[in-house]
């Protein structure tokens, strides 16, 4: 937290991810209230919030002279309500502090911009990266007293998804009997056997690797498990663009986190590329990209056999990979 006081500020926590915004909105209640215990806390839906409710929030109270006004929902604001934030904003008061949440897009884009032109705190709230996922983590895992290894980060976000409450929650349970340990693959194996192996990822790496019988295993597996075709589309995209930029660099003496920096992967995932990249060339990646942007239109509805479109790309990723062998 900031050494500075977050009262006589406006804050902007901007972005689509709920949980890092519910989190920044946290740690300045935390704050605050580490100031000053007493300081009364109002918060205000700005779908039905009016210039009068805040200016009333903002206005104390005969039992606290401190108080902190959050504000959710900031892109359904009125005219009013918008105008009296942007006054706040240019000359706050020394007891108050606000928090103005916004989920992104287009909703409420003009405050927003006259709100930055204001000399306001603003922390980002936006949707992680592939790439960035199995760093967040590694970082929850250290708040809660554990470390784990990049493979099995990996492996728990193929396992939960691209959720981050669902991975919190991973981590989360594994800290109960884990805290304080390094997580393996095996122990995310064991807390989450039979979802692992049954993502679009899973079925792409075995793919990509040459192992078609396997991948079509895996194909299946996923989609009687309820994995979406498209997430499964989805991964091959991002594994094949990681192969093709691995492709571009491979001959230039790099360190591996340089290499996965380039890639937009994590540096564990170095190791994988440089093996699939033994039976790629760059025109089989653009082939079997291809190939995938066509299957990913058949199963978001240009066909109507979603799972056929699926194994027809599976088939062509192989051809494309024996073809420029």
């Amino acid at each position: 937290m900031s050494s500075h006081s977050v009262f006589g500020t406006t804050t902007l926590v901007h972005g689509p991810e709920s949980l890092l915004a519910e989190r920044a909105t946290a740690a300045i209640l935390e704050q605050a209230r580490a100031e000053q215990p007493d300081a009364q806390v109002d918060e205000l839906d700005a779908s039905s919030a009016t210039a009068a409710d805040f200016l009333e929030a903002t206005g104390g109270s005969l039992f606290a002279s401190y108080c902190v006004v959050v504000i959710h929902d900031l892109g359904s604001a009125d005219d009013g309500l918008g105008s009296r934030l942007l006054e706040f904003a240019k000359a706050p008061g020394e007891t108050v502090c606000v928090i103005a949440e916004h989920a992104g897009g287009n909703k409420g884009r003009s405050l927003l911009t006259r709100l930055r032109r204001t000399r306001i705190n603003q922390v980002p709230a936006e949707s992680l990266k592939a790439w960035e996922l199995t760093d967040f983590v590694v970082n929850e895992a250290r708040s809660l007293g554990m470390s784990i290894e990049g493979r099995a980060a990996q492996g728990l976000v193929e396992a939960v998804g691209r959720d981050l409450r669902a991975l919190a929650g991973a981590i989360g349970q594994l800290s109960s009997d884990w805290r304080g340990e390094r997580l393996t693959t095996e122990v995310v194996n064991r807390y989450f056997a039979g979802r692992v192996d049954v993502t679009g990822y899973a079925v792409s790496t075995d793919a990509l690797a040459g192992r078609l019988g396997q991948a079509l295993e895996k194909l299946r597996w996923a989609l009687s498990c309820g994995v979406h075709p498209a997430a499964v589309t989805s991964a091959f995209a991002a594994d094949l663009r990681a192969l093709g930029l691995y492709l571009g660099v491979q001959g230039q003496n790099m360190r591996d986190n340089q290499m996965a920096g380039i890639c937009g992967v994590g540096p564990w995932k170095i190791k994988t590329l440089r093996s699939q990249a033994r039976g790629w060339q760059p025109g089989g990646v653009a082939e079997a990209l291809v190939a995938v942007a066509t299957a990913d239109a058949a199963v978001k509805g240009a066909a109507t056999d979603p799972y056929f479109a699926l194994e027809q790309m599976l088939l062509s990723v192989d051809q494309a990979r024996r073809a420029q062998a």
